[in-house]
């Protein structure tokens, strides 16, 4: 498949085959309801046929890639493709995994999105820049796991080197699996007011919690002195539902 690359769509190809062969072989189960965002070329949606799912959503936003993905994959019928910006569908569907190389630019905003679906799939198989892969894994607490972590266990896979895409991009890719946690932490009724407490709270990290939330009566916890980005997730889901913002 030759394609034009553009640069509004942040499109780096995977091109290793032995590292499209690793991501497929995270899959471990035939027979799922799977989302890939962003196929490109189709050089992974090529493995995820190989695991045999049930039906598979290839959601795209270049429209000159919709047309060479059609031609590749017409004789599927389990295939889906839709031509949308995946920030702007509506994901009704309910999914056993979701599969992406997402555009580092957009890191943030689709993990996001599909950590707050009404249906949190069971798997995601994510790739990310190798720094945001690691604000994620930290064990400290920051704007972006302290929500993930709340829907999902995050696993760390393995690394991706840069000269496995084309154009070579200038930053490393890690792979990171989500499994959605049997209990959220979260109720859904306290999502929203949790990523206003947890943005709120993050935009002062380097203030005690003491200092950030002052104005709010709270008992004399020990744990207030502390950071936000030292406590545990659950310590700050307490003082969250004791502030109630």
């Amino acid at each position: 498949m030759h394609v034009k690359l553009k640069r509004k769509f942040g499109q780096n190809f995977l091109i290793d085959k032995n590292v499209s062969y690793k991501i497929g072989d995270l899959i471990d189960n035939i027979n799922l309801n799977i989302l890939e965002i962003g196929p490109g070329d189709g050089k992974l949606t090529e493995r995820i046929i190989e695991k045999k799912p049930r039906n598979l959503d290839l959601v795209e936003i270049d429209k000159d890639l919709i047309i060479d993905l059609n031609n590749s994959f017409r004789k599927y019928k389990f295939i889906n493709i839709i031509n949308e910006d995946i920030l702007k569908l509506n994901l009704d569907r309910k999914y056993d995994l979701v599969i992406s190389n997402l555009p580092y630019n957009l890191s943030s905003k689709v993990l996001e999105k599909l950590v707050l679906l009404n249906e949190n799939p069971k798997i995601m198989i994510l790739m990310f820049q190798k720094e945001f892969a690691e604000r994620l894994l930290s064990k400290n607490l920051n704007s972006i796991n302290s929500l993930a972590n709340c829907f999902f266990k995050i696993k760390f896979q393995f690394n991706v080197s840069k000269n496995c895409f084309k154009p070579v991009p200038k930053v490393e890719s890690s792979i990171l699996k989500f499994e959605k946690l049997k209990n959220s932490l979260l109720n859904k009724s306290e999502i929203q007011s949790f990523i206003k407490f947890k943005r709120y709270i993050f935009s002062h990290k380097r203030k005690s919690l003491r200092n950030v939330l002052k104005k709010y009566n709270l008992d004399d916890s020990d744990k207030l002195n502390l950071r936000a980005e030292k406590l545990d997730l659950s310590d700050l889901i307490d003082i969250f539902r004791k502030v109630k913002l």
